[in-house]
Protein backbone atom coordinates (compact mmCIF):
# COMPACT_ATOMS: atom_id res chain seq x y z
CA UNK A 1 0.00 0.00 0.00
CA UNK A 2 1.38 3.42 -1.00
CA UNK A 3 1.05 6.01 1.77
CA UNK A 4 2.89 8.89 0.11
CA UNK A 5 -0.30 10.92 -0.35
CA UNK A 6 -1.14 10.88 3.39
CA UNK A 7 2.15 10.42 5.25
CA UNK A 8 4.46 13.10 6.70
CA UNK A 9 7.58 13.91 4.74
CA UNK A 10 10.47 11.51 5.21
CA UNK A 11 13.98 12.62 6.15
CA UNK A 12 14.96 12.32 2.50
CA UNK A 13 12.29 14.87 1.49
CA UNK A 14 12.91 17.46 4.19
CA UNK A 15 15.56 19.69 2.61
CA UNK A 16 13.82 19.84 -0.78
CA UNK A 17 10.55 20.86 0.87
CA UNK A 18 12.30 23.55 2.92
CA UNK A 19 13.73 24.92 -0.35
CA UNK A 20 10.18 24.93 -1.76
CA UNK A 21 9.12 27.10 1.18
CA UNK A 22 12.11 29.43 0.80
CA UNK A 23 11.08 30.01 -2.85
CA UNK A 24 7.37 30.44 -2.02
CA UNK A 25 6.64 34.20 -2.16
CA UNK A 26 3.06 33.75 -0.96
CA UNK A 27 4.33 32.05 2.22
CA UNK A 28 6.38 35.08 3.26
CA UNK A 29 3.70 37.53 2.15
CA UNK A 30 1.19 35.79 4.43
CA UNK A 31 3.70 35.56 7.30
CA UNK A 32 4.43 39.28 7.00
CA UNK A 33 0.70 40.01 7.11
CA UNK A 34 0.22 37.87 10.24
CA UNK A 35 3.38 38.96 12.11
CA UNK A 36 3.39 42.66 11.15
CA UNK A 37 -0.23 43.44 10.22
CA UNK A 38 0.19 47.23 10.12
CA UNK A 39 3.86 47.71 9.19
CA UNK A 40 3.71 45.18 6.34
CA UNK A 41 1.05 47.29 4.60
CA UNK A 42 3.40 50.29 4.65
CA UNK A 43 6.55 48.38 3.64
CA UNK A 44 5.37 45.02 2.29
CA UNK A 45 8.50 44.06 0.40
CA UNK A 46 10.84 44.88 3.28
CA UNK A 47 9.14 42.61 5.82
CA UNK A 48 8.80 39.75 3.35
CA UNK A 49 12.54 39.88 2.62
CA UNK A 50 13.31 40.17 6.35
CA UNK A 51 11.20 37.12 7.27
CA UNK A 52 12.55 35.10 4.35
CA UNK A 53 16.11 35.78 5.54
CA UNK A 54 15.27 34.70 9.11
CA UNK A 55 13.53 31.56 7.87
CA UNK A 56 16.40 30.67 5.54
CA UNK A 57 19.00 31.10 8.30
CA UNK A 58 16.98 28.96 10.72
CA UNK A 59 15.90 26.10 8.48
CA UNK A 60 17.95 25.76 5.31
CA UNK A 61 20.51 23.41 6.92
CA UNK A 62 17.88 20.98 8.25
CA UNK A 63 18.13 17.59 6.53
CA UNK A 64 15.89 15.47 8.77
CA UNK A 65 12.50 15.83 10.44
CA UNK A 66 14.22 15.94 13.83
CA UNK A 67 16.49 18.76 12.69
CA UNK A 68 13.50 20.66 11.29
CA UNK A 69 11.63 20.31 14.59
CA UNK A 70 14.73 21.38 16.54
CA UNK A 71 14.90 24.54 14.40
CA UNK A 72 11.16 25.11 14.87
CA UNK A 73 11.15 24.67 18.67
CA UNK A 74 12.51 28.16 19.54
CA UNK A 75 9.72 29.72 17.47
CA UNK A 76 7.09 27.59 19.22
CA UNK A 77 8.52 28.73 22.56
CA UNK A 78 8.41 32.35 21.41
CA UNK A 79 4.77 31.88 20.35
CA UNK A 80 3.94 30.45 23.79
CA UNK A 81 5.77 33.29 25.57
CA UNK A 82 4.07 36.02 23.49
CA UNK A 83 0.52 34.71 23.14
CA UNK A 84 -0.13 32.95 26.45
CA UNK A 85 0.02 33.93 30.12
CA UNK A 86 1.73 30.63 30.81
CA UNK A 87 1.72 27.03 29.60
CA UNK A 88 1.41 24.39 32.33
CA UNK A 89 1.05 20.65 32.18
CA UNK A 90 0.36 17.70 34.44
CA UNK A 91 0.31 13.92 34.18
CA UNK A 92 3.72 13.79 32.48
CA UNK A 93 4.33 10.50 34.31
CA UNK A 94 1.75 9.02 31.90
CA UNK A 95 3.89 9.78 28.84
CA UNK A 96 4.88 6.42 27.43
CA UNK A 97 8.16 5.23 25.93
CA UNK A 98 6.11 2.70 23.93
CA UNK A 99 4.36 3.72 20.73
CA UNK A 100 0.91 4.92 21.81
CA UNK A 101 -2.22 6.61 20.54
CA UNK A 102 -2.70 9.97 22.27
CA UNK A 103 -6.35 10.85 21.74
CA UNK A 104 -7.36 14.36 22.71
CA UNK A 105 -9.99 17.05 22.68
CA UNK A 106 -9.64 19.39 19.72
CA UNK A 107 -9.93 23.15 20.00
CA UNK A 108 -7.40 24.53 17.52
CA UNK A 109 -6.30 23.46 14.02
CA UNK A 110 -2.60 23.28 14.88
CA UNK A 111 -2.01 24.15 18.52
CA UNK A 112 -3.52 21.18 20.40
CA UNK A 113 -0.90 18.79 19.05
CA UNK A 114 1.80 21.50 18.97
CA UNK A 115 1.62 21.93 22.75
CA UNK A 116 2.03 18.21 23.48
CA UNK A 117 4.83 17.92 20.92
CA UNK A 118 6.59 20.92 22.49
CA UNK A 119 6.29 19.25 25.90
CA UNK A 120 7.78 16.04 24.49
CA UNK A 121 10.57 17.97 22.76
CA UNK A 122 11.45 19.83 25.96
CA UNK A 123 11.62 16.50 27.81
CA UNK A 124 13.84 15.07 25.06
CA UNK A 125 11.25 12.48 24.08
CA UNK A 126 10.15 11.53 20.58
CA UNK A 127 7.42 13.77 19.17
CA UNK A 128 4.13 12.43 17.81
CA UNK A 129 2.80 11.96 14.31
CA UNK A 130 -0.28 14.15 14.11
CA UNK A 131 -3.57 13.49 12.31
CA UNK A 132 -4.86 16.54 10.43
CA UNK A 133 -7.89 17.04 8.22
CA UNK A 134 -7.33 17.53 4.51
CA UNK A 135 -9.14 20.89 4.50
CA UNK A 136 -5.76 22.69 4.71
CA UNK A 137 -3.92 20.40 2.34
CA UNK A 138 -4.14 21.87 -1.13
CA UNK A 139 -0.45 21.82 -1.95
CA UNK A 140 0.06 25.21 -0.32
CA UNK A 141 2.77 26.27 2.15
CA UNK A 142 0.50 25.19 5.04
CA UNK A 143 0.56 21.61 3.76
CA UNK A 144 4.35 21.64 3.41
CA UNK A 145 4.82 23.02 6.93
CA UNK A 146 2.48 20.52 8.51
CA UNK A 147 3.88 17.49 6.73
CA UNK A 148 7.41 18.60 7.62
CA UNK A 149 6.19 18.65 11.21
CA UNK A 150 5.09 14.98 11.23
CA UNK A 151 1.45 15.50 10.23
CA UNK A 152 -0.45 12.88 8.25
CA UNK A 153 -3.68 13.34 6.35
CA UNK A 154 -7.20 12.38 7.36
CA UNK A 155 -9.52 12.71 4.35
CA UNK A 156 -12.91 14.24 5.03
CA UNK A 157 -16.13 14.43 3.01
CA UNK A 158 -15.39 11.19 1.15
CA UNK A 159 -18.21 10.24 -1.22
CA UNK A 160 -19.48 6.73 -1.75
CA UNK A 161 -19.38 3.73 0.56
CA UNK A 162 -16.68 1.92 -1.43
CA UNK A 163 -14.36 4.93 -1.55
CA UNK A 164 -14.98 5.69 2.14
CA UNK A 165 -14.05 2.15 3.17
CA UNK A 166 -10.95 2.25 0.96
CA UNK A 167 -9.69 5.58 2.37
CA UNK A 168 -10.44 4.70 6.00
CA UNK A 169 -8.79 1.27 5.70
CA UNK A 170 -5.70 2.94 4.25
CA UNK A 171 -5.62 5.46 7.11
CA UNK A 172 -6.14 2.72 9.70
CA UNK A 173 -3.32 0.65 8.16
CA UNK A 174 -0.98 3.66 8.11
CA UNK A 175 -1.59 4.30 11.82
CA UNK A 176 -1.10 0.63 12.67
CA UNK A 177 2.22 0.55 10.77
CA UNK A 178 3.30 3.79 12.45
CA UNK A 179 2.79 2.18 15.84
CA UNK A 180 4.15 -1.30 15.25
CA UNK A 181 6.63 -0.95 12.37
CA UNK A 182 7.97 2.57 12.87
CA UNK A 183 7.56 2.73 16.67
CA UNK A 184 5.97 6.18 16.25
CA UNK A 185 3.25 7.47 18.58
CA UNK A 186 0.15 9.16 17.17
CA UNK A 187 -1.99 12.15 18.16
CA UNK A 188 -5.58 12.09 16.93
CA UNK A 189 -8.66 14.07 17.92
CA UNK A 190 -11.47 12.36 19.82
CA UNK A 191 -13.86 13.31 17.00
CA UNK A 192 -13.70 14.76 13.50
CA UNK A 193 -13.28 18.51 13.59
CA UNK A 194 -12.88 20.97 16.43
CA UNK A 195 -15.21 21.27 19.41
CA UNK A 196 -16.41 24.68 18.28
CA UNK A 197 -19.28 24.68 20.78
CA UNK A 198 -17.08 23.76 23.76
CA UNK A 199 -18.42 20.20 24.03
CA UNK A 200 -15.51 17.75 24.17
CA UNK A 201 -17.46 14.62 23.28
CA UNK A 202 -15.93 11.55 21.66
CA UNK A 203 -17.11 10.03 18.39
CA UNK A 204 -17.00 6.24 18.27
CA UNK A 205 -16.28 6.49 14.52
CA UNK A 206 -12.67 7.44 15.34
CA UNK A 207 -12.14 4.18 17.25
CA UNK A 208 -13.89 2.17 14.54
CA UNK A 209 -11.48 3.63 11.99
CA UNK A 210 -8.45 2.75 14.15
CA UNK A 211 -9.65 -0.85 14.53
CA UNK A 212 -10.72 -1.20 10.89
CA UNK A 213 -7.52 -2.72 9.47
CA UNK A 214 -7.40 -5.42 12.16
CA UNK A 215 -11.09 -6.28 12.50
CA UNK A 216 -10.72 -9.52 10.44
CA UNK A 217 -7.63 -10.69 12.34
CA UNK A 218 -8.31 -9.76 15.97
CA UNK A 219 -11.32 -9.47 18.23
CA UNK A 220 -11.77 -5.99 19.68
CA UNK A 221 -10.47 -7.06 23.11
CA UNK A 222 -7.41 -8.72 21.50
CA UNK A 223 -6.71 -5.53 19.58
CA UNK A 224 -7.07 -3.45 22.75
CA UNK A 225 -4.37 -5.54 24.45
CA UNK A 226 -1.95 -4.31 21.76
CA UNK A 227 -2.95 -0.63 21.80
CA UNK A 228 -1.91 1.88 24.43
CA UNK A 229 -4.57 4.62 24.50
CA UNK A 230 -3.62 7.78 26.39
CA UNK A 231 -6.32 10.50 26.53
CA UNK A 232 -5.12 14.13 26.47
CA UNK A 233 -7.09 17.11 27.77
CA UNK A 234 -6.09 20.64 26.74
CA UNK A 235 -7.72 23.80 28.02
CA UNK A 236 -7.31 27.42 26.86
CA UNK A 237 -8.31 30.30 29.11
CA UNK A 238 -9.23 32.33 26.03
CA UNK A 239 -10.05 30.97 22.60
CA UNK A 240 -8.66 33.37 19.96
CA UNK A 241 -11.38 32.11 17.62
CA UNK A 242 -14.34 32.25 20.02
CA UNK A 243 -16.22 34.91 18.05
CA UNK A 244 -15.33 33.32 14.69
CA UNK A 245 -16.62 29.96 15.88
CA UNK A 246 -19.87 31.57 17.01
CA UNK A 247 -20.42 33.42 13.73
CA UNK A 248 -18.28 31.97 10.97
CA UNK A 249 -19.92 28.66 10.22
CA UNK A 250 -23.22 30.00 8.89
CA UNK A 251 -21.70 31.05 5.57
CA UNK A 252 -19.52 28.04 4.71
CA UNK A 253 -22.20 26.56 2.43
CA UNK A 254 -22.10 29.73 0.33
CA UNK A 255 -18.28 29.76 0.01
CA UNK A 256 -16.11 28.26 -2.72
CA UNK A 257 -13.47 25.70 -1.78
CA UNK A 258 -10.81 28.38 -2.35
CA UNK A 259 -12.58 30.79 0.01
CA UNK A 260 -12.98 28.06 2.65
CA UNK A 261 -9.27 27.24 2.38
CA UNK A 262 -8.33 30.92 2.80
CA UNK A 263 -10.66 31.10 5.79
CA UNK A 264 -9.01 28.04 7.34
CA UNK A 265 -5.56 29.60 6.83
CA UNK A 266 -6.72 32.79 8.52
CA UNK A 267 -8.08 30.77 11.43
CA UNK A 268 -4.81 28.84 11.65
CA UNK A 269 -2.91 32.12 11.94
CA UNK A 270 -5.37 33.62 14.43
CA UNK A 271 -5.05 30.53 16.62
CA UNK A 272 -1.25 30.74 16.52
CA UNK A 273 -0.85 34.47 17.09
CA UNK A 274 -4.00 35.31 19.09
CA UNK A 275 -4.25 35.79 22.87
CA UNK A 276 -4.82 32.45 24.60
CA UNK A 277 -4.45 33.48 28.24
CA UNK A 278 -3.27 30.49 30.24
CA UNK A 279 -3.05 27.04 28.66
CA UNK A 280 -3.05 23.74 30.54
CA UNK A 281 -2.38 20.28 29.15
CA UNK A 282 -3.09 17.10 31.10
CA UNK A 283 -1.82 13.67 30.05
CA UNK A 284 -4.46 11.29 31.39
CA UNK A 285 -4.01 7.78 32.73
CA UNK A 286 -3.71 5.16 29.96
CA UNK A 287 -7.02 3.42 29.28
CA UNK A 288 -7.29 -0.16 30.49
CA UNK A 289 -10.23 -1.90 28.82
CA UNK A 290 -10.82 -5.63 28.35
CA UNK A 291 -14.36 -5.58 26.97
CA UNK A 292 -15.80 -5.91 23.47
CA UNK A 293 -17.96 -2.76 23.47
CA UNK A 294 -16.34 -0.04 21.36
CA UNK A 295 -18.96 2.52 22.43
CA UNK A 296 -18.03 1.87 26.06
CA UNK A 297 -14.37 2.53 25.30
CA UNK A 298 -15.29 5.78 23.55
CA UNK A 299 -17.15 6.92 26.66
CA UNK A 300 -14.20 6.00 28.90
CA UNK A 301 -11.91 8.19 26.79
CA UNK A 302 -14.44 11.03 26.84
CA UNK A 303 -14.79 10.73 30.62
CA UNK A 304 -11.02 11.02 31.16
CA UNK A 305 -10.84 14.12 28.95
CA UNK A 306 -13.78 15.83 30.69
CA UNK A 307 -12.64 14.98 34.22
CA UNK A 308 -9.13 16.31 33.60
CA UNK A 309 -10.14 19.46 31.74
CA UNK A 310 -8.81 22.56 33.53
CA UNK A 311 -11.63 24.99 34.34
CA UNK A 312 -10.50 28.61 34.15
CA UNK A 313 -12.20 31.64 35.77
CA UNK A 314 -13.53 32.53 32.29
CA UNK A 315 -16.06 29.69 32.64
CA UNK A 316 -17.36 31.14 35.91
CA UNK A 317 -17.43 34.67 34.46
CA UNK A 318 -19.40 33.44 31.44
CA UNK A 319 -21.91 31.59 33.63
CA UNK A 320 -22.34 34.69 35.81
CA UNK A 321 -22.98 36.89 32.75
CA UNK A 322 -25.53 34.42 31.37
CA UNK A 323 -27.26 34.05 34.75
CA UNK A 324 -28.56 37.62 34.44
CA UNK A 325 -31.14 36.33 31.96
CA UNK A 326 -30.94 32.56 32.52
CA UNK A 327 -31.32 31.37 36.15
CA UNK A 328 -30.17 27.85 35.16
CA UNK A 329 -26.66 29.29 34.77
CA UNK A 330 -26.50 30.29 38.42
CA UNK A 331 -23.87 27.68 39.32
CA UNK A 332 -20.73 29.84 39.04
CA UNK A 333 -18.33 30.35 41.94
CA UNK A 334 -17.94 34.05 42.74
CA UNK A 335 -14.67 33.27 44.56
CA UNK A 336 -13.11 32.21 41.24
CA UNK A 337 -13.71 35.66 39.71
CA UNK A 338 -11.87 38.93 40.13
CA UNK A 339 -12.87 42.27 38.63
CA UNK A 340 -9.90 42.62 36.27
CA UNK A 341 -10.39 39.13 34.83
CA UNK A 342 -14.11 39.75 34.43
CA UNK A 343 -13.58 43.04 32.59
CA UNK A 344 -10.82 41.64 30.35
CA UNK A 345 -12.92 38.65 29.37
CA UNK A 346 -16.29 40.34 28.79
CA UNK A 347 -14.69 43.14 26.75
CA UNK A 348 -13.95 40.51 24.09
CA UNK A 349 -17.65 40.44 23.22
CA UNK A 350 -18.48 44.15 23.25
CA UNK A 351 -20.54 45.22 20.27
CA UNK A 352 -21.65 41.71 19.29
CA UNK A 353 -25.26 40.82 18.54
CA UNK A 354 -26.86 39.33 21.63
CA UNK A 355 -27.32 35.94 19.95
CA UNK A 356 -23.61 35.74 19.07
CA UNK A 357 -22.51 37.01 22.49
CA UNK A 358 -24.67 34.37 24.17
CA UNK A 359 -23.18 31.58 22.03
CA UNK A 360 -19.63 32.77 22.82
CA UNK A 361 -20.34 32.74 26.55
CA UNK A 362 -22.04 29.34 26.41
CA UNK A 363 -18.95 27.91 24.69
CA UNK A 364 -16.96 28.77 27.82
CA UNK A 365 -19.62 27.43 30.18
CA UNK A 366 -20.15 24.01 28.54
CA UNK A 367 -16.81 22.49 29.65
CA UNK A 368 -17.71 23.30 33.28
CA UNK A 369 -21.18 21.75 32.86
CA UNK A 370 -19.69 18.64 31.22
CA UNK A 371 -17.03 18.24 33.91
CA UNK A 372 -19.63 18.49 36.67
CA UNK A 373 -21.82 15.90 34.93
CA UNK A 374 -18.81 13.59 34.49
CA UNK A 375 -18.21 13.88 38.24
CA UNK A 376 -21.88 13.26 39.00
CA UNK A 377 -22.19 16.69 40.61
CA UNK A 378 -25.23 18.95 40.67
CA UNK A 379 -25.07 22.20 38.72
CA UNK A 380 -24.82 24.39 41.78
CA UNK A 381 -22.36 26.11 44.08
Amino acid sequence: MDFRDISPYSDQEVNAQIKNLINNKLFFKQLAKFLFPISSKLLPGFFEIFIRGKFKNSFQSANTVKEFQSSLAPYVKKMIDKTTDGFTFSGEENLSSDASIYIGNHRDIALDAAFINFLLYEQKKDTLRVAIGDNLLDGSFAEILMRLNKSFVVHRDIRGIKETLKRLTKLSTYIDLSLFNDNESIWIAQKEGRANDGNDFSDVAVLKMLYLCKRKELSFSEWMKKINFIPVSISYEYDPLDVTKATGWDHHEEMSSKEINESDLQELATGLFGDKGRVHLHICNPIKYNGENIEELSLLIEQEILLNYKIWPTSHIAAKALSNTDPSMNFFDENKINLNQESRFLNRFNGLEEKVRKECLETYVRPMINKKKARGEALTF
